[in-house]
C-alpha cells in the first residue's frame, strides 16, 4: 500500500489509528443496538457495516478513504 498511495511508513500507520478510534467509537453504541433489535439483527448490521467498509477498500479509493473505512 505504500507504494500505491506513495505515502510513508508514518502515514500509513493512520489506518490503525482509525481502526482503534473506530472500535472506542462503536463501544457505547454495543449495548444499546443489542437492546433495541437484538443480537440477530444487531450482527446482521455490523456485517453489513463491515461488507460496506471491504467494499471499498476494494475499490482503492483515495487514502482518506482508506482511514475512514
Amino acid at each position: 500500500m505504500e507504494a500505491y498511495y506513495h505515502n510513508s511508513h508514518t502515514i500509513m500507520s493512520l489506518i490503525f489509528v482509525g481502526n482503534a478510534v473506530g472500535f472506542i467509537a462503536a463501544a457505547p453504541f454495543v449495548n444499546w443496538a443489542l437492546a433495541k433489535f437484538g443480537r440477530a439483527k444487531t450482527l446482521i448490521y455490523a456485517d453489513m457495516l463491515l461488507i460496506a467498509g471491504f467494499i471499498m477498500l476494494v475499490c482503492t479509493p483515495p487514502f482518506p478513504v482508506v482511514i475512514i473505512a
